[in-house]
């Protein structure tokens, strides 16, 4: 994809714009599934997110940083709609499925197991959280971090490196507490 076609969807071309977005569609629906943890939220979030996207084109500067551009648009749609969400005091990241199995033991651990790494996610500071989610869950470069989170590349490092951290400890002290 050119710039072209970016310049030509900041004109209000639909056509253009539906070519630029169709490859980050899945992404801009994962992450919106990560931070809401259900179906029928992260359909919402995406939409909304898609609909910010198209609304804001102007402002994406070229093709090359779209991908960042528009995670960070799906990311702060989802932490707006988490902090009503919070208000509420309704849960994140619910939906994990078990995998199929004739075990219903590895069922219940498995399912204990995601559990206590959601509890552990969602116990993350929003930044730390972020950097989780779009690194660790979604496979984000550094250099895409960097520039959905609006920050430098050594930020970025180390910002992962204490959200890993953090996500440890976490992980540890609910096992402490289960064991």
């Amino acid at each position: 994809m050119s710039d072209i076609l970016l310049t030509r969807a900041q004109k209000g071309d639909k056509e253009a714009f539906g070519q630029i977005i169709y490859p980050y569609e899945r992404l801009i629906y994962n992450i919106a599934y990560k931070y809401m943890g259900n179906a029928e939220d992260a359909k919402d979030i995406a939409q909304e997110s898609l609909l910010k996207i198209y609304l804001n084109i102007k402002s994406c500067k070229s093709l090359d940083t779209f991908k960042a551009w528009s995670a960070k648009i799906t990311v702060n749609t989802a932490l707006d709609a988490l902090r009503v969400r919070s208000r509420k005091g309704t849960d994140t990241l619910d939906e994990f499925q078990a995998p199929v199995t004739d075990e219903p033991e590895h069922t219940a651990i498995y399912n204990e197991d995601i559990k206590r790494l959601k509890d552990a996610i969602n116990s993350l500071r929003e930044e730390h959280r972020t950097m989780i989610i779009l690194r660790d869950l979604e496979g984000f470069s550094y250099e895409e971090l960097a520039q959905t989170a609006g920050i430098a590349l050594g930020t970025v490092k180390s910002r992962l490196s204490r959200a890993r951290l953090a996500l440890r400890e976490q992980i540890n002290k609910s096992e402490r507490l289960h064991v």
